[in-house]
């Protein structure tokens, strides 16, 4: 139990550490987004350059997520945890891998691609943003459901 504990107090952090990262990055993009302008090609050659780096071995960050998948797919069946705490964690994991499913993945690969047009760039990159956030919240929801029945 307490091996299970850590290891999916490792993988939240990891997850929480890389969503930090990918924030910073959309950082960059968020005063371009206030004057409705068009991100400038020196910051979109950032993103490209640093979504080429994940896209190209996102094994690690695959492995950590289904860990922590696996992880709490244990603790619901051998009713490790309270059925709040380990249903709601599994909704949680579900929505954050969704969101990275269905709309940061295939964004991410498109700008380490570099072939869109700057517009399709720009827009793909204000989009990231409210897609980690939301990853982000998951995350944090997900360490509070499983830190609370452990204290």
């Amino acid at each position: 139990m307490l091996l299970l504990m850590a290891t999916m107090f490792l993988c939240i952090g990891f997850e929480i550490a890389i969503l930090y990262i990918d924030l910073q990055f959309d950082m960059l993009a968020l005063p371009h987004r206030k004057s409705g302008g068009l991100v400038p090609e020196h910051v979109l050659a950032q993103f490209t350059t640093y979504y080429g780096v994940v896209t190209k071995n996102p094994y690690l960050l695959m492995f950590v997520l289904m860990t922590t998948l696996i992880g709490i797919i244990v603790e619901n069946v051998y009713s490790l945890v309270p059925p709040w705490a380990g249903y709601s964690s599994l909704v949680l994991i579900l929505l954050a891998m969704g969101g990275g499913i269905i709309k940061v993945i295939p964004s991410a690969q498109r700008l380490a691609a570099d072939k869109d047009t700057l517009e399709d760039r720009s827009r793909m990159v204000y989009l990231m943003f409210p897609a980690h956030f939301f990853i982000l919240i998951c995350i944090l929801l997900l360490a509070v459901a499983q830190s609370s029945w452990a204290l």
